[in-house]
């Protein structure tokens, strides 16, 4: 999901009240709540129109999870915050700010990068390792697609326990 528009509306304080108990509850931005059930409500009226058939192993679940991001393999070890824009049994997608730098290596092996997020419903964090294999840039942001590389069982046990219910 690119992020183009700000929408602003008043609602009730009974609406207001149960978005921010989500938030809490998902450890979310309300905004991010909004977005995600927008999302899902465009998507169940099949508003929400695909662009192109999958052609992906694992279908993926779109979601909108911030993230920490880092270079694993590399001296630089900075945090970047980020999005986790979709996510499959495969690999996920983030959306990361154009100041964080990565590539992908044609002639070696791309290094992995440390993604750290958290599943809606869940209160502890997923760690896993992946290896970037494209990279576009949006609106100023860079979006990221990569495959799982080292991820240990319990989160990859997590991330599948959400993909099916």
């Amino acid at each position: 999901m690119n992020r183009t528009y700000t929408i602003s509306f008043r609602t009730s304080d009974e609406l207001r009240n149960a978005l921010d108990k989500i938030s809490k509850e998902e450890r979310r931005s309300i905004s991010s709540v909004i977005e995600t059930a927008l999302y899902m409500y465009l998507k169940d009226r099949k508003e929400l129109k695909e662009v192109h058939e999958d052609k992906r192993r694992y279908p993926r679940k779109s979601v909108s999870l911030p993230a920490l991001i880092s270079k694993s393999d590399s001296d630089d070890k900075a945090l970047q915050a980020g999005i986790v824009l979709d996510i499959s049994l495969g690999g996920l997608q983030i959306s990361i700010p154009n100041e964080y730098k990565y590539e992908i290596r044609e002639e070696k092996q791309s290094e992995k990068i440390s993604i750290v997020f958290t599943l809606p419903e869940s209160r502890k964090p997923i760690s896993v390792q992946c290896v970037a294999h494209h990279i576009y840039n949006s609106n100023g942001d860079n979006s990221i697609g990569a495959s799982f590389a080292d991820t240990d069982f319990v989160s990859y046990k997590t991330i599948q326990n959400y993909l099916l219910s």
